[in-house]
């Protein structure tokens, strides 16, 4: 017995060491060679199986995700690295905290900066487009305004009521009123916001705009959401999305071209 726990406390102190080991090689997104061959020899010289060394691979797989999606951007190398470390130790995107959303956003925005544009051919974005036309992005959208709304709010000055017959009163004294006015923004429509190589849009059930890119007088993002400003129009058209990263870096790079 007391064998046993002597040598289950080994395998376990080697399982921690190999962690460890595993954890420093794969802290930079990456698995070479030479640390493959290293992390092979330990497991051979201490006896250990890989099928129980699947939680501390899972927990290396976390580590390598976490540090490649550290700086908000996945390049090529990077997706490659991660394939090839899921791959090693055969395991799947569902075996850890993989999250296939924030890969695709993440992917996307490094090949942008490698200026290479996302091009989608399979969607449902109800626009004709023009024969030479690319779309590059296309999301659900609320096009948004502001609304000024008038308040009246009353003000009490001295006051009597006087009792004329059962039921009826009546009511002397001075009584003002004054008004105060705020800002709300309001959703006018709901539809597609989308963006081509070659112009910019929003088809909603009651809203619609469409124009080039060389139209567009600046553009911001606040948290009210995208203010697409057009040359020759006094109010800028005021977009919210559920993700504004993309569809930004598409249109600033188009526009700095």
């Amino acid at each position: 017995m007391i064998n046993y726990i002597k040598r289950y406390l080994e395998k376990q102190k080697k399982k921690s060491e190999y962690a460890n080991l595993l954890r420093g090689f794969v802290k930079g997104g990456k698995l070479n060679d030479e640390q493959k061959n290293k992390l092979a020899k330990f497991i051979e010289s201490n006896e250990l199986r890989r099928e129980e060394l699947g939680g501390i691979h899972k927990k290396a797989c976390e580590l390598a995700w976490d540090s490649i999606i550290g700086d908000k951007i996945i390049t090529e190398e990077e997706k490659n690295s991660l394939e090839d470390i899921m791959n090693y130790f055969g395991l799947s995107k569902d075996d850890f905290n993989f999250n296939q959303k924030a890969f695709n956003k993440y992917y996307t925005l490094g090949l942008i900066e490698k200026g290479k544009l996302p091009e989608i051919k399979e969607h449902d974005v109800d626009v004709i487009f023009k024969k030479d036309e690319v779309l590059h992005w296309g999301c659900p959208a609320t096009i948004k305004k502001y609304k000024r709304v008038t308040n009246r709010v009353s003000y009490g000055g001295p006051t009597a009521s006087i009792k004329i017959m059962k039921g009826v009163r009546y009511r002397v004294g001075s009584l003002g009123y004054s008004t105060s006015s705020n800002e709300y923004l309001v959703s006018e429509d709901s539809g597609i916001f989308w963006l081509t190589n070659q112009r910019v849009g929003f088809k909603g059930n009651r809203k619609n705009f469409v124009f080039p890119y060389t139209k567009i007088y600046s553009f911001d993002l606040s948290r009210d959401g995208l203010f697409l400003a057009k040359e020759g129009r006094e109010k800028p058209y005021i977009l919210g999305l559920d993700d504004y990263d993309v569809p930004c870096a598409i249109i600033s790079y188009i526009i700095n071209q």
